[in-house]
């Protein structure tokens, strides 16, 4: 079984291995047969131009420009059209491997990346994201650079990327909102890209409009309109996430990480971090340092 979500994959060194790509500028020309098939592969197909769509046991997916649809392994999927006249894509297959040092393993990511971890417990068989910063656009870019190179490290620099794209995808996905759909308003979209640039300052939803050049009040009712939660809640669960990296990589104060996460009370820190993770950022730190301790004895043994 090789797919994303598969529980071997949490319990030692795999990181993603790339087995096939492409890159064609004329879709509609260029794509030699009909899709309709699955393959034990997981697989990103990227639309840099134009407009597709693909049928799955989910439904219709349609991927508009710089957006892209993920499909776990063994997920069937057909009927791949184009809805514009000219449609370029890329696309990436890959499957998690048990092999050498590479790039950190998806076992150890879990431990400090919470989106990802998110990600994986979800365990959804297709995603459609939008890549509004062109992040995953361009690692993909360069994956596909390697895969034609004759370079002697082209697999192993490829893992590295797919796991940069893995972990991309995660966090793009913390922001989808609960039907699997992508937020497909832009001022929401860079509204959030703000949150997340400069998540340590002191921002409003005023401050955040200004930027965009609106007034905050339309924002304000896009985020009712377009995600499940409140502009102020998507800003506090961006901050907890960084607190929690914070927490398991130094050994700063609580009061630090708060001020270095844009709150500046310890007290309402404390009381917002165990409102959204569940446990107290003391208990948070222990469980994330044991977690990482274990991941590393398990990856030392396995070497």
């Amino acid at each position: 079984m090789n797919s994303f979500y598969n529980p071997e994959y949490r319990r030692g060194m795999y990181v993603p291995v790339v087995h096939a790509y492409y890159d064609r500028a004329d879709m509609i020309q260029t794509t030699p047969e009909a899709v309709n098939h699955s393959h034990a592969l997981c697989e990103i197909m990227y639309v840099c131009e134009g407009t597709m769509s693909i049928e799955t046991m989910d439904g219709t997916v349609t991927v508009g420009r710089h957006q892209f649809v993920w499909l776990d392994a063994n997920v069937w999927h057909w009927n791949l059209r184009f809805d514009t006249d000219l449609c370029s894509m890329m696309n990436i297959e890959f499957q998690y491997e048990q092999l050498d040092m590479r790039a950190p393993s998806l076992a150890a990511i879990e431990t400090f990346d919470r989106a990802t971890a998110e990600f994986a417990a979800q365990a959804k068989p297709t995603v459609v994201l939008s890549d509004c910063n062109e992040v995953v656009y361009h690692l993909m870019k360069q994956i596909i650079q390697l895969c034609v190179s004759t370079n002697h490290e082209a697999e192993k620099l490829c893992s590295i990327l797919c796991t940069q794209v893995m972990i991309e995808v995660a966090r793009l996905g913390s922001v989808v909102q609960d039907t699997g759909q992508p937020v497909r308003n832009q001022y929401v979209s860079d509204a959030l890209e703000i949150m997340r640039r400069d998540y340590a300052e002191q921002l409003t939803a005023a401050r955040i409009a200004s930027q965009l050049h609106i007034q905050p009040s339309y924002l304000h009712r896009l985020f009712r309109e377009h995600t499940a939660c409140t502009i102020g809640e998507h800003l506090q669960h961006i901050r907890i996430q960084h607190a929690q990296e914070l927490l398991g990589e130094t050994d700063g104060s609580l009061l630090k990480i708060a001020n270095d996460v844009g709150i500046s009370n310890q007290q309402y820190f404390c009381q917002l971090f165990k409102r959204i993770s569940g446990v107290s950022p003391t208990e948070y730190r222990k469980q994330a340092r044991a977690a990482a301790d274990g991941a590393a004895a398990k990856d030392g043994s396995i070497g």
